[in-house]
């Protein structure tokens, strides 16, 4: 009965302490939205793959956007347009990836549903692109 009694006074403590240290835990990581989209290949490059991420925290907002498997383009410029506009002209890398960040207190594009990605040479010519 001793050892019942014990147990049971333990197990109470545990989960009082974890009630108490839960709450902490999701304050913590929550109050964020997070959106991914892929960039899909265009005909003129057709092994091109990537990925666009907008990621709002109250006032804080990050757009991460990158375009892999170009290395026919390494070395060179590309351009970044979000919604029509251009956000960046980043190099592609010698490994064919090329890729933005943007954080606040940069500008950083809002993006909804319908915001659009594309990226493209600097000739005009498509290379990837993808719709939140």
């Amino acid at each position: 009965m001793f050892t019942t009694r014990r147990i049971t006074t333990i197990l109470i403590a545990a989960l009082a302490a974890l009630s108490l240290t839960a709450p902490m835990a999701v304050a913590k990581g929550g109050g964020g939205t997070t959106r991914s989209i892929a960039l899909h290949p265009s005909v003129s490059f057709p092994n091109a793959t990537g990925k666009a991420v907008y990621k709002v925290k109250g006032s804080e907002r990050e757009l991460q956007i990158e375009v892999e498997h170009i290395k026919v383009l390494a070395g060179k410029h590309v351009n970044v347009f979000v919604n029509g506009s251009q956000l960046a002209s980043p190099v592609v890398s010698s490994l064919g990836i090329a890729r933005v960040e943007r954080k606040t207190p940069q500008a950083v594009p809002a993006i909804k549903s319908g915001s659009t990605v594309r990226v493209r040479t600097l000739g005009g010519t498509l290379i990837a692109s993808g719709t939140f």
